[in-house]
This record gives structure tokens, sequence and C-alpha cells, in this order.
């Protein structure tokens, strides 16, 4: 499955898929998922939420766009679950639109983990306090195959599970959703966590027409394509601060931050020099480095050796462990588990203890489709989806590096980082969070550091913000307080360039 590749046990796996459902390949092409029943009508309904500033009244509104296939005519539904302040008939009232990854995730984490006005805990909902419902208005996307959105047609879903047409079908979510509401003008902010970075990067393009005023990319899967060493280099802070969370390397017991940074320094100079010089390199200087590497990670010198210095993710999540019978997680490397049996046909990823994903290739969430169904009024009987695989194994990776004019949309490679810069060019309010959490092995934070510096973006109106979290940086209450502190940021930004004289500014250069 092309692209943004690491190793994995010998099998090239996407960073960008794995940030969120590492298992990519399967040993036979899965079969065409079943075409499902119409639209669902919409819903809409009403609920009060008691938030430390008083009691808030709002709208929840569920409703389904039919997407139409290269044929024109129906081909799958696509959902959106909104929250509407109630009592506001403020057509510039900031409008967040929010989706994860995967590909292959619906909305869920985000919705009923962090932004939602109702989030889990436990086996039930309660009030979430964190929620910006206050400050602008909440619609959460999910593509076609998650949640309640289904292909209506045999092979229904395949023009929308790739790069190319997930991103159309998502910006027509949002420019749909936008005119159907009266909202065509009102500042946004699209949110987007893991492959969801990924995704709302590649469709930039199609919302030069929206008013964006923000971009908050979550653990970001921003590189797609053959990266080589790089990620090797971009991985082995992370891979540092794993060791040191579970006691290992010289640097245990030192705040992430401390040793994200010196690992960081060492990766980009020593690191990267000796892996650009390959088998030029002195066995007397690979032996200092991979000595400087064990002090790191905390795997013998010999063991990196023998790797000649190329530890990859995989490899260190087996190995550090090792002597308890223990794997580390990649999505949280805090987390530890029991080695499980290897599933024949799946990479060593499957074996993620902090995915929780099991032998099955689908999530569905029993208590989000009660929710919606008896909270919000959704008529449908059909599952929610949170996570399914089976979209993610028939994904439809590019193939071909650069965008020229002939062959098929799907095939070409994305210039993510150049949208970025031009999306900042083109909407001179727009301001770009990019968020990575120290123990995410998925998208390592120099990752996501990287793809800013690389991005050139502007730096007023631009920035990292790194969180002692794993992937899911939202997962615990101060990740929804830093959410909603970045978010509020975001709308001041937002509230100070409408309020100051208009300023022409010139594209930006890469």
């Amino acid at each position: 499955m092309a692209t943004g590749r690491t190793a994995c046990r010998g099998v090239p796996v996407n960073r960008a898929a794995l940030a969120l459902a590492p298992l990519l390949l399967a040993a036979a092409p899965p079969p065409a998922l079943p075409a499902q029943d119409g639209p669902i009508a919409p819903a809409t309904s009403h609920h009060a939420l008691a938030t430390p500033a008083g009691r808030l009244d709002y709208d929840a509104v569920f409703e389904q766009q039919v997407l139409r296939g290269p044929d024109g005519q129906p081909a799958a539904t696509i959902s959106t679950i909104a929250y509407l302040r109630s009592g506001t008939a403020d057509a510039a009232r900031p409008v967040i639109f929010a989706f994860n990854g995967g590909p292959g995730a619906s909305s869920s984490p985000l919705h009923v983990e962090a932004m939602g006005p109702r989030r889990r805990e436990g086996s039930g909902l309660v009030d979430n306090a964190e929620t910006p419902l206050d400050r602008a208005d909440l619609v959460f996307v999910d593509p076609v195959g998650t949640g309640f959105s289904r292909p209506l047609t045999p092979g229904g879903g395949a023009p929308f599970w790739s790069v190319a047409g997930d991103a159309r079908a998502m910006a027509q979510a949002i420019t749909g959703w936008l005119a159907a509401h009266g909202r065509a003008h009102a500042p946004v902010i699209v949110v987007g966590e893991s492959y969801g970075g990924t995704r709302a990067a590649a469709m930039l393009p199609l919302l030069k027409d929206v008013n964006l005023a923000g971009l908050v990319l979550l653990s970001p899967a921003l590189a797609i394509g053959p990266q080589g060493d790089s990620e090797l280099v971009e991985a082995l802070p992370a891979m540092a601060v794993a060791a040191a969370a579970h006691g290992k390397g010289a640097l245990a017991g030192l705040p992430p931050a401390e040793v994200e940074a010196r690992a960081a320094a060492f990766a980009a100079g020593p690191y990267a020099r000796a892996l650009l010089a390959g088998s030029a390199l002195a066995p007397a200087q690979q032996a200092r480095v991979a000595a400087q590497m064990a002090r790191l990670i905390g795997l013998p010198p010999a063991t990196i050796r023998a790797a000649r210095l190329r530890v990859d993710v995989e490899t260190f999540r087996a190995a550090l462990l090792a002597g308890k019978g223990e794997v580390v997680g990649r999505l949280d490397s805090r987390v530890a588990a029991p080695r499980p049996a290897p599933v024949a046909g799946r990479p060593s990823a499957a074996s993620d203890p902090a995915l929780g994903l099991g032998a099955s290739n689908v999530i569905v969430s029993a208590a989000l489709g009660d929710y919606l169904r008896r909270e919000l009024g959704v008529q449908t009987a059909r599952d929610y989806v949170s996570l399914t695989l089976d979209v993610n194994f028939q994904w439809r990776w590019p193939r071909v590096e650069g965008a020229g004019d002939g062959g098929d949309e799907a095939d070409r490679l994305p210039d993510l980082l150049g949208n970025l810069a031009q999306a900042m060019a083109d909407h001179p309010a727009l301001q770009v969070t990019l968020v990575g959490g120290y123990y995410d092995m998925a998208v390592p934070l120099m990752a996501t550091r990287d793809a800013l510096h690389h991005a050139w973006l502007p730096e007023s109106r631009a920035r990292l913000v790194a969180l002692p979290a794993g992937h899911a940086v939202f997962a615990d209450a101060p990740g929804r307080q830093a959410m909603r502190a970045m978010i509020d940021q975001l709308l001041r930004a937002n509230a100070n360039h409408q309020a100051s004289p208009r300023t022409s500014q010139p594209p930006t250069r890469r």
C-alpha cells in the first residue's frame, strides 16, 4: 500500500494510514462492503448543557448528503452531526468542522471524547465542560463507510476511498452544510486528527471560497510518499521518550520534553549524518553512533549495529521490553502489554496494545448508535461503525509522483505542505496549529515539527503545540482543556483580524 513507508517487520506500511488503524495489509483483498438502504431522514432535537458559565441551550441536527459517482448517479451518503447554539440567528457565528482519520475512522473520538457537548465516561455519556459549543457551532463529519454513512450501490464507496476522492467528498460535506444552513460566509475552523490531517491538507484547494479562520491538525499525518531515512530520524526521539517512560536508557526519569529535545538534536545531527553515509560509514564511527543510540533508546548496541543503525518503530516496540515478554504501544508508548500471538497476514503493528482492536476488522459502537437514536432521534437500525479496516484495506493510495495533466487523479501525489502554504496566502486570517504528543510513535512529534518547518508557513500565524500525550492528544482532561484553549486562541485571532484594517498579502513562495 504505497507511500509514507516505514518498515513493519519487512512489510512496507503507510504512516498516514497507520496513524490510527495499523492493520493495512490483508492476506487477500476483502470483499466489497454491501450496499445499504437509502439516505437516513434528517433529525433535529433540543438539549441543554451545564457549563461553568451557566446553562447552554443547543440544537442537535443529524443530516446526510448524497454523493454522486463518476456516472452522476447517487453512490453513497456522508453524515454530519451538528450542534448549534439555540437562540442565535447570527450567520457569522463560527463553525468548527471536525473529523478523525484511519482511513476508515468515524468522527467519534473527536465527537464524544474531546469536543462534543456530551463526552464518553465509563459506559455512558456525561456533559462535556470543555466543549467549545459556547463559542462556535460544531459539525462532526463521518466519511463514507463509517458512522451511519454508507455506499448506496455495490461498489458505491470506491470513488471516495482514495486521497483525492475522500478530499472531494469531505469538501462537499463542508460546503454543502454551510450553504444549506445559510452560513456560507461564517468563519470556519477545520479540526483533523491523524489521517484527518492528511484529509484536511488534501482538500484545502477545494475550500478556496470558504472563510477559513483556523486549522487544528492533531497528530497529523502530513507525509505521503517514500520518506527514506528521514522517517527513521524523526522516529528516534519518540523512541527515546518511550524508553525513558519505561525506565530504559540514560534519560529515564527526565521530563518527556527534555528527553525529546536531547534525542532530536542527536537525530538531526550525528544520526542523520551516519545514515546518509551508508556503507561509507567507518566501523568505529558506526560503533560510536550505536552506543549513543543505545543510551537514548535503551536497546543493546549490538542490536542497533546489526540493524545497520536503522531501528524502526516496530523493531523497537518488540525489543524494548522483550525481557518481560511485552510490547510497547505505538499510539501511546506509555502502554505496554504481553506480546500477543502473531496473526497470519497482518503486520506486527496489529499488536499495538494502545489500539485494542483485537482480531476483528470493524469496531461498532453500540453506545454511540444508541445515543444518536435515543437522544438525537436518528431513525435507523444501522450499526454505528467507529472504525472499519474493510474500508482501510480498500483505500487507493497515490502511486505516481507529481500532479501532471495525465493519468488518474487518484494516482497523483498531493502536495500537502504546499496546500497549507497556499491556503495561508489565500486566507489572510487563517491560523494553523499543529499538535503532537511526546508519547506518539505513529506520527512522532519530530515529524510534525519538520512538516511545520518545511511548509514555510508565516511564523506569526502558525505554531506547534507539544503535549504530554499519545496519538490521541485529547484523551484526558488536560488534553481536552488544551484543545479548548487552542480553539479559543484561534477564535480570538479571527475576531482581532476582522476588527483590523484589511491588508493584502502576497502568495507564499516555497
